[in-house]
């Protein structure tokens, strides 16, 4: 069964607010667009089985249904809702942020 994917307005700024940041600020176009890839396959692993990902680690979250894909190898964490076909994805946030505090953000 594919998966689709809704990214909320939230997220996709919070994208683009990181992409933003290791491309003007860190002036690291490679990195950025590392993340762009490394998101678009983690991505394509939501559509493919969204339930292989963990519970979030945030006990609130967890309860409330979040989940979370981690890119590893840059410390960022995708926090995510599944509801029925679709997956819902409210943002993308590194190792060192308050993410709990920012997905009702």
């Amino acid at each position: 069964m594919a998966y689709n994917i809704v990214i909320s307005e939230r997220a996709d700024e919070l994208i683009d607010s990181c992409v933003s940041y290791i491309m003007n600020r860190l002036k690291n176009p490679q990195a950025a667009e590392h993340l762009i890839n490394r998101l678009d396959g983690l991505y394509e692993r939501l559509i493919d089985n969204p339930y292989q990902f963990d519970d979030c680690k945030d006990d609130f979250l967890k309860h409330c249904g979040y989940k979370e894909a981690l890119i590893t190898d840059m410390k960022y964490r995708i926090i995510f809702r599944i509801s029925e076909d679709t997956v819902y994805i409210v943002g993308l946030f590194h190792d060192l942020e308050d993410y709990k505090s920012k997905v009702w953000g």
